[in-house]
């Protein structure tokens, strides 16, 4: 059993490497900085997962039944600092793809969560009470960022964001339901499966991890090593201009692969990108120097290729596809 629960962890730290050198390629080729905060969320994860390992391989957690059942709270201070990163992490990645991300709006999470986990380090009367509080109030700082980003769609985003947003909505349901079973998971573990464990058994190694967390990483793992995929081939394709419209930071890649897709020229793409900010005909045809016989042309022959027949349809036909 003790080289099954080996082999796998071993494989799951190899994905979070590979998840994590996957999005720093990314972010080299594209520039977007969410690429950033992805690394960083499974390099936390890589590091958590190989302090798992060295307690249990190199005896560092206790190998009875009596000595587990005490929760020993290993390595504090190194847990506080991953998960205050880890925070980090996950804000900076929700707030960029809802285009909100400052300093203060990571700052803020992270104190709050650092604050309590720091007194239940210090104050907590026992360390399964201290383990408990400090993993939940990392599930609730999660939480929280997910309820902004739901706030931000309904009250703040413009029509384009909102668009674009809508195209994340199951991976964003996913995230949110293991979230939940996450933290299900801790406090069953720790207060009911407990005392079911026996020396060396599944639910002592079972009692360091936590597989529904190990679920949502690998969920995330296999969405950014597509998106990331998707982001190399292109740039392999097309390497970024030196200035971009608003509307294509916003759709970083998408444009590309739906010109692609579609067959568009490079100057049906950039008629596209303008559609896209809501520009009409003639402010189309003033961005781009040319007369707006040309533009309503070159509309027309999106219009062609797109199967569609108005503005509207194109806007739905453009953020409808991944």
């Amino acid at each position: 059993m003790s080289e099954a629960w080996f082999c796998y962890t071993i494989l799951f730290i190899l994905a979070c490497l590979f998840s994590a050198s996957m999005a720093l390629s990314a972010y080299f080729v594209s520039r977007r900085e969410v690429y950033l905060g992805i690394m960083a969320f499974f390099l936390i994860f890589c590091l958590e997962t190989a302090l798992i390992l060295l307690d249990e391989y190199s005896y560092l957690k206790p190998s009875t039944r009596e000595g587990v059942l005490g929760f020993p709270f290993l390595h504090p201070w190194i847990k506080l600092a991953l998960s205050e990163v880890f925070v980090a992490s996950v804000w900076w990645v929700v707030l960029e793809f809802i285009e909100r991300r400052t300093w203060m709006r990571i700052a803020v999470p992270c104190a709050l969560c650092g604050f309590v986990q720091t007194s239940a380090i210090l104050l907590a009367p026992d360390s399964r009470c201290a383990q408990w509080v400090f993993y939940g109030v990392r599930d609730v700082c999660v939480w929280a960022s997910l309820g902004y980003a739901l706030r931000t769609y309904r009250v703040h985003a413009d029509d384009a964001l909102r668009r674009h947003l809508a195209r994340y909505r199951a991976p964003f349901l996913t995230f949110a339901v293991l979230v939940g079973l996450v933290l299900t998971e801790d406090s069953l573990m720790m207060y009911f499966f407990a005392p079911l464990i026996t020396d060396m058994s599944f639910i002592y190694h079972l009692s360091e991890r936590n597989m529904c967390e190990n679920v949502a990483v690998i969920v995330c793992a296999v969405l950014v090593v597509r998106s990331a995929a998707g982001t190399l081939t292109v740039r392999f394709h097309e390497p970024p201009a030196a200035t971009s419209t608003k509307i294509e930071r916003r759709a970083h890649d998408q444009l590309s692969r739906y010109a692609s897709r579609h067959a568009l020229t490079p100057r049906e793409r950039d008629v596209l990108a303008l559609i896209l900010e809501g520009k009409d005909n003639q402010n189309i045809a003033s961005s781009l120097t040319l007369s707006v016989g040309t533009v309503k042309a070159h509309v027309h022959n999106i219009y062609r290729k797109a199967d569609v027949s108005s503005r509207q349809q194109l806007l739905q036909s453009f953020w409808r596809e991944d």
